[in-house]
C-alpha cells in the first residue's frame, strides 16, 4: 500500500525544466522536490474489531414455555445505562405476545452469560427498537451526527447464522432514491442474524443499523438519524412505566398512513396509455412501474399488463406486513373471439384476481365487499370494493379495489388497487381518486 502511494506521488512530481538551450539544469544545482503527502490509512479491520466487539451483542428471543431460543438477531449498546438498539422485526414477537416470549442479550460469544432485557420503545415504520438491560455498561457506541460521504469505507457487525460476532467490510452508497421508507444502500454482506447490528465508520461511530439484504453484497441500513430520534425518546421513558407497545405501534402506523395519503392526494394521478384507454400511471416517485405483453400465439386473445408497486412494506410480524400501495392494469383484447366468448373470458379473468395483501385470520377480519356498476365520466365500469379491519390496531384497514370497463365487446381494461394499513376514509379517498383516472380514448 505504501509503495503504491509512493509511486503515485512520484508520478505527480513535475519534470525538471530545461534551460533555453534545451539542456538539463546544471548538475551542481539541486532540484527542489516537494515533500510527499502523508497517507492517512484506515485502521486494520482486526484492530477495529478488537476495540469495539464488546459493544455488540446477540439478541435471543426465548419461548417461555420451553425456555429455548425461537429466533436470534443482533443489537449494540448506545448508553452507559444499558440501552441497546436493534430491529423491530427482531423483537416483534414480544410486542405481539409478551406472555409467550422474552428477550436476552449475550456478549462475547455463545458461552457468555445471558442477560435479560426489556423492550423500552419501538419505531415500527423504520424497523427499530430500543431494549435495555438493568446492569450498567462500560463500553458503548456513539451515534454519528450525520451520514458519511458516498464511497466511505464502512464495517457492518452482527451475529450471522448464530456463528458469533462478525465484522464485514463494505461501502456507503447513500440513501435509496425515491424510496417510500428511508434506507441506506450498503455494498457489503449482511446475513441473517446480523439484523439490528451496527454499521460503523473506521472511527467506530454508528452510521446505520443493519436491516435487510438482497444478497450479492447488496445490503440495506436504517439511517442513523432515526436511531437518534428513537434513542432520545427512549431515554425520556420513566422507569417502571414502559409504553403499551401495541398502542405505540398502532399510533405510528396511523401517522404513517396519513403521511402517505396526503402525499398521494396532493398529486394529480398521471395518465398512462393502455390500449384504447388511459389508466393511472406512476403516481409518485416511490412507485416502481413496469409493463409486458406475453407472446402466446396459441391464445386467441392478448393481455397487456402495466403494474406499479411501492416494493416496500412495514414488518409487523412474520405473517403480517403493511404500509403497501400496489396496483395493476390489464388490457384484454381479441380479434378472434366473438362478443359472447370474449365476455366469458373477460368475466373469468376478473373473478380470478383475488388480490389483497397476505395476512392471517389472527391479524385481520374477512373482507367485506360491495359490488356495483358505475360511470367514471362516460365510461361504464364494474367495481368491487372490499375492506377488512386490523384486529390488533383499531382504525386501520386493508382495501382491495377491482374494476373492469364495459364499453366494448371484444376489449377492455381491468384494474386493481391494493392498500394495506390505511384508515377507512383515507383508503376510500385514494380509491376514488384512482378510479377517476380511468378514461376511454377511442
Amino acid at each position: 500500500m505504501v509503495t503504491l502511494l509512493l509511486l503515485a506521488a512520484l508520478a505527480q512530481v513535475p519534470d525538471l525544466p530545461e534551460d533555453e538551450a534545451g539542456d538539463a539544469p546544471d548538475a551542481g544545482v539541486s532540484a527542489v522536490v516537494p515533500p510527499l503527502p502523508v497517507a492517512t490509512l484506515p485502521p486494520a479491520t482486526h484492530e477495529l474489531f478488537e476495540r469495539i466487539k464488546g459493544r455488540v451483542a446477540q439478541v435471543r428471543i426465548i419461548e417461555r414455555r420451553s425456555g429455548t431460543k425461537s429466533s436470534i438477531g443482533s443489537a449494540f449498546f448506545v448508553s452507559a445505562d444499558g440501552h441497546a438498539i436493534t430491529n423491530y422485526h427482531v423483537i416483534s414477537s414480544i410486542v405481539h405476545q409478551p406472555e409467550d416470549y422474552s428477550a436476552e442479550l449475550v456478549r462475547n460469544g455463545n458461552d457468555a452469560e445471558a442477560v435479560p432485557v426489556r423492550v423500552v420503545d419501538v419505531d415500527v415504520v423504520h424497523d427499530l427498537a430500543v431494549i435495555q438491560q438493568d446492569a450498567l455498561v462500560k463500553d458503548w457506541f456513539e451515534l454519528a451526527a450525520k451520514e458519511p460521504p458516498q464511497g466511505t469505507r464502512l464495517y457492518a457487525m452482527g451475529n450471522p447464522h448464530d456463528l458469533g460476532t462478525t465484522i464485514v467490510e463494505g461501502t456507503y452508497n447513500g440513501l435509496i432514491q425515491d424510496a417510500l421508507y428511508d434506507k441506506v444502500h450498503f455494498s457489503g454482506a449482511i446475513n441473517p442474524g446480523m439484523s439490528g447490528g451496527p454499521t460503523v465508520t473506521a472511527e467506530g461511530r454508528v452510521v446505520g443499523v443493519n436491516v435487510a439484504t438482497l444478497g450479492n453484497q447488496l445490503g440495506f441500513l436504517v439511517p442513523v438519524e432515526h436511531a437518534h430520534e428513537l434513542l432520545t425518546r427512549a431515554r425520556k421513558a420513566k422507569e417502571g412505566t414502559p409504553p403499551a407497545l401495541l398502542a405505540v405501534v398502532g399510533a405510528q402506523l396511523m401517522d404513517n398512513q396519513q403521511r402517505i395519503t396526503e402525499r398521494l392526494l396532493a398529486t394529480p394521478v398521471p395518465p398512462q396509455p393502455l390500449g384504447n384507454y388511459r389508466v393511472p400511471g406512476r403516481w409518485l416517485p416511490f412507485l416502481k412501474c413496469w409493463g409486458d405483453t406475453p407472446h402466446e400465439p396459441e391464445n386467441p386473445y392478448t393481455i397487456t399488463s402495466y403494474q406499479c408497486s411501492s416494493e416496500e412494506d412495514i414488518y409487523l410480524s412474520s405473517d403480517h406486513r403493511t404500509g403497501v400501495l400496489a396496483y395493476d392494469h390489464a388490457f384484454v383484447s381479441s380479434d378472434q373471439l366473438g362478443p359472447l366468448r370474449f365476455s366469458a373470458l373477460y368475466s373469468a379473468h376478473f373473478s380470478d384476481d383475488a388480490g389483497g395483501v397476505e395476512a392471517t385470520k389472527e391479524d385481520v377480519t374477512n373482507f367485506r365487499c360491495r359490488e356495483e356498476f358505475v360511470k367514471v365520466g362516460n365510461l361504464p365500469v364494474r367495481v368491487a370494493l372490499c375492506l377488512r379491519a386490523y384486529k390488533k390496531f383499531p382504525g386501520l384497514y386493508d382495501l382491495s379495489l377491482r374494476a373492469a370497463t364495459l364499453d366494448a365487446s371484444t376489449s377492455g381494461v381491468q384494474t386493481s388497487l391494493d392498500l394495506a394499513g390505511f384508515s377507512a376514509d383515507n383508503a376510500r379517498a385514494i380509491a376514488r381518486r384512482y378510479l377517476e383516472a380511468l378514461a376511454w380514448t377511442k
